[in-house]
């Protein structure tokens, strides 16, 4: 049983095209999915209260969120679930799924693995859309569902290097409130680069990392919501979270038949593709 962890600020639409994306390449994946939302202002507000009345997926579970690390912390003590997947509200599923739940649980029944992640596969090797960078994974076992390689071989910062995430990785949620419970953190970022370190550090803890050999999703960072001076975004196609948010109150939602151009020959974990928009049809 594999759960779904969405914590959510200010980008109602964009959460709505995530949960688009999931009812149309992944529907019937997760069991539960959570959504820890926040907002800044009574339009935000009225973002996620219309996306609340639209009911894309029969199984979410809307949460208001206190502090967010709090909150996530909580919510991976008190879960229930064999496993769970983060994502960002910034994702996209852009293909359909190519294996059930239960045949990616049977990857992290391996000893040595420590996560499933949809955004990595052979065909990722740009390491960032705004640099050259690349980072080819050569080195991996191949097996039924996909492939596995030893995380630790690669820097902590590079993609294949980086175990610990809340856009497109599943996990036991017993195993990663082991690994929150040493460090204190404030932030979701603070918590995934200290989180990496004690998984490098940890001669005990497992070093290798899983995925379908192409990936399923990628985060479009054209704003930013949880403020990181590191953090690059809106560098080429910027879509504030404001703007955004005003479209969706007036009837626009991001076009998923549109937006089908940005899902051919994927190589990235993040990319800025440009967003288009159509008019929400009424029911």
């Amino acid at each position: 049983m594999i759960d779904l962890f969405i914590p959510s600020k200010n980008r109602a639409m964009q959460l709505r095209f995530l949960l688009e994306s999931v009812a149309e390449n992944m529907p019937s994946f997760f069991n539960e999915i959570k959504i820890l939302y926040a907002y800044t202002n009574e339009d935000f507000e009225k973002g996620y209260e219309k996306l609340k009345k639209e009911k894309i997926l029969p199984n979410i579970v809307w949460q208001k969120e206190h502090n967010l690390v709090e909150d996530f912390f909580k919510y991976l003590e008190d879960s229930d679930s064999d496993y769970i997947c983060g994502m960002t509200d910034d994702c996209v599923v852009y293909k359909k799924v190519p294996a059930s739940s239960q045949l990616v649980e049977s990857m992290l029944e391996h000893e040595d693995v420590i996560c499933f992640t949809l955004r990595l596969g052979l065909n990722t090797e740009i390491q960032s859309y705004l640099s050259e960078g690349r980072y080819v994974l050569t080195e991996y076992e191949e097996n039924a569902v996909g492939i596995k390689w030893n995380y630790s071989t690669f820097a902590h910062t590079a993609n294949y290097g980086y175990p610990i995430t809340l856009d497109g990785h599943i996990y036991r949620p017993k195993e990663l409130l082991d690994f929150s419970k040493r460090i204190k953190v404030e932030t979701i970022r603070q918590w995934e680069s200290h989180t990496v370190r004690s998984c490098l550090m940890d001669k005990d803890a497992k070093k290798y990392m899983s995925s379908f050999k192409q990936s399923i999703l990628f985060s479009i960072p054209c704003n930013c919501v949880q403020y990181d001076e590191s953090l690059l975004f809106g560098q080429i196609h910027e879509h504030s979270e404001i703007d955004l948010n005003k479209k969706y109150l007036n009837g626009e939602i991001i076009s998923w038949d549109t937006m089908q151009y940005a899902f051919q020959n994927v190589n990235w974990a993040h990319n800025e593709v440009k967003l288009f928009f159509e008019e929400q049809k009424k029911e």
